[in-house]
């Protein structure tokens, strides 16, 4: 960093900055001293220098202020009256910090008058004043003060100004990669990690690898994290959900001041995050459940950002996480203020459920070729769809895992079939019963993954079933391609009726639109479809209310129930497509077989019906084991 005190003559700008650079231990240079020789002999005349004297000089500095902060710190004293000056001095590479000494043209004045073997005249000094354009930024000093309380002012405003404006905790691949990104912007960044269970050389490690950002602080110790970071202090926790979250909080909360940001950047579970935003709340802490889309690489390049809980918290962050956010194709931040309370974290699961839903889309799509086809071809299958309107990130990531080759093998064909969940997935399904949404896509897809971990068994009956003999046709591509299309619809829709009905049973007042905005980049789900869903939600309630989605669904129709009959036929699983017809058969049909489970519920239980055609929405029972 580069101090750069400037000011009028005789306001003390050398004075000034001999004492600092002896108080900070950093070099001290005076821009008098890179005058040229002609701008010294015409000062001594008594004539004032104007912006062309003045521009080879200032290049000369700028020059110098590169190579002093490439050695470290250092102290200028420049006066540097006019913007259009300082905007030259800041076009080096370096870090610059103003200092601006003011003060009364009389008190300086005087001070002139006492000051002997300078080439600068008092006589000057008016049009020094006339030239000051007093700039609105950097640390203002009356030099009315004694130099030592000078001194001690700018120090003290130094030291707050080099601290910290974001805290991250815990380094976990998240945490480090969120990390990076908020030091690329340009934001002083404190990082702490605990250093036990074999993590003590997680922050030297961290720091040693990333040392090109010098605005890249590592802590071991909490309490010295914590006093590292500007105030409100803005902290990212970024651990594992879950208990550990209310531990590291708990510890966090003596180190802490009132109005300070707490922001869990992990998956927690929404009402988790509800309870701990109603807790901190009452103890004058803000708390921000953020969920974060992308993986590695989008927390380093940017995610998809769903900040939800303290709107004031928010406020005070949104610089920073618009900043580290991804950008839409308006430029604007794929980021903005979810609603109260668990909202960020709820939509952030609801995020993971149609991800699950596309994924397992997708794996049914590969499943179902795969019995007439290799992994080039299907590749090649899924690169057509990519240039319509299904281009998605997920089916990128396919066609590349599909082509990705070791010698002469797939690499895919050597991975095992046992697919992993870290429970967002099931939070949302358990979201959805307790609401009362449909969410059968998800449910279908979750289940699949639990259905694959039983590889010992599905093994060992397989071997009963004979179903090596390929199938007579191949699928029909467009009618495959047509089935994905309607599957996919449905599948967004059942994620945001999931979230429109929790929106209305909190009442967090959720904009659907913005949801889709934020998701159309950075995270696992953006798509094109995600695109069209931003103009969808503006206007409509559900997918079911546009009409391009609705007449796709009901032209497609029977493109997806030949596919279904393809897959029974050839004995390949392929329930989310048919979850996907199901729901919409059932959603178009006047009357189902309700009727009957109601009279049952009735004759076991007495649990009561209605009548059809009766709107008083009275309740009856009949004693069936009588006739009437």
């Amino acid at each position: 960093m580069i101090i750069i005190i400037m000011g009028v003559s005789g306001c003390g700008k050398t004075t000034i900055g001999k004492l600092l650079s002896k108080e900070m231990n950093i070099p001290f240079f005076d821009a008098d001293d890179f005058h040229p020789k002609e701008n010294i002999i015409k000062m001594e005349k008594g004539f004032p220098l104007n912006d062309e004297d003045r521009l080879p000089w200032l290049k000369k500095l700028t020059e110098n202020i590169s190579l002093w902060n490439n050695k470290g710190d250092a102290v200028l004293a420049c006066s540097a009256l006019k913007e259009s000056y300082r905007k030259i001095l800041s076009s080096s590479t370096a870090d610059i910090q103003w200092i601006i000494l003011n003060g009364s043209f009389e008190l300086i004045n005087e001070r002139l008058k006492t000051r002997s073997n300078h080439y600068m005249k008092a006589s000057l000094l008016l049009s020094q004043f006339e030239d000051l354009e007093i700039p609105d930024y950097g640390i203002h000093i009356n030099i009315e003060q004694s130099p030592n309380e000078i001194i001690n002012q700018i120090t003290v405003n130094i030291q707050s100004m080099s601290k910290s404006v974001v805290g991250v905790l815990g380094l976990g691949v998240m945490g480090k990669s969120l990390s990076i990104n908020i030091a690329s912007k340009g934001f002083n960044v404190s990082v702490y990690n605990r250093t036990d269970l074999g993590e003590d050389q997680v922050v030297s490690d961290f720091i040693h690898k990333n040392k090109t950002y010098q605005n890249l602080i590592g802590f071991i110790d909490l309490e010295k994290f914590v006093k590292s970071l500007k105030t409100p202090r803005k902290i990212v926790i970024m651990i594992t959900s879950g208990k550990a979250v209310d531990e590291v909080i708990e510890q966090l909360l003596p180190l802490l001041s009132k109005d300070d940001i707490i922001m869990d950047g992990g998956n927690s579970h929404y009402l988790e995050t509800t309870r701990r935003y109603q807790y901190l709340n009452k103890l004058g802490i803000h708390f921000i459940g953020c969920g974060i889309s992308g993986g590695e690489e989008g927390a380093l390049k940017g995610p998809s950002m769903m900040p939800g809980g303290s709107k004031k918290g928010f406020n005070q962050f949104a610089h920073i996480l618009e900043s580290i956010s991804a950008k839409d194709k308006n430029n604007q931040a794929c980021c903005n203020y979810i609603g109260n309370e668990g909202s960020g974290h709820f939509v952030k699961m609801v995020h993971n459920g149609i991800e699950y839903g596309e994924m397992q889309l997708l794996s049914e799509v590969y499943a179902l070729l795969k019995r007439s086809m290799n992994n080039s071809e299907i590749a090649a299958v899924l690169s057509k769809w990519k240039s319509t309107d299904l281009s998605s990130y997920l089916l990128e990531i396919t066609i590349h895992i599909l082509n990705r080759k070791k010698g002469n093998e797939y690499v895919l064909e050597a991975i095992l079939d046992a697919a992993a969940n870290k429970g967002t997935g099931s939070w949302s399904i358990i979201a959805a019963l307790n609401l009362g949404s449909v969410n059968t896509m998800m449910t279908s897809a979750v289940f699949s993954r639990y259905l694959s971990s039983f590889k010992e068994k599905r093994t060992s009956l397989s071997a009963l079933i004979s179903n090596s003999v390929k199938p007579l046709t191949p699928i029909d591509i467009d009618a495959l391609e047509k089935a994905y299309r309607f599957a996919r619809i449905i599948n967004h829709h059942q994620g945001f009726e999931l979230i429109r009905l929790a929106s209305n049973e909190y009442k967090w007042d959720l904009n659907l639109s913005e949801i889709a905005r934020i998701w159309t980049n950075g995270c696992i789900i953006r798509s094109d479809f995600m695109e069209k869903l931003v103009s969808i939600y503006k206007t409509n309630d559900n997918c079911f209310d546009d009409e391009q989605s609705r007449n796709i669904l009901l032209e497609f129709e029977s493109s997806i129930s030949e596919c279904i009959s393809y897959s029974l036929k050839n004995r390949v699983a392929f329930d989310s497509f048919y979850t996907a017809y199901n729901y919409w058969v059932a959603m178009t049909t006047e009357n189902l077989p309700a009727n009957l489970i109601q009279a049952q519920r009735d004759y076991f239980g007495a649990h009561t019906f209605q009548w059809k055609n009766d709107n008083s929405n009275k309740q009856h029972h009949i004693n069936w084991l009588k006739n009437d």
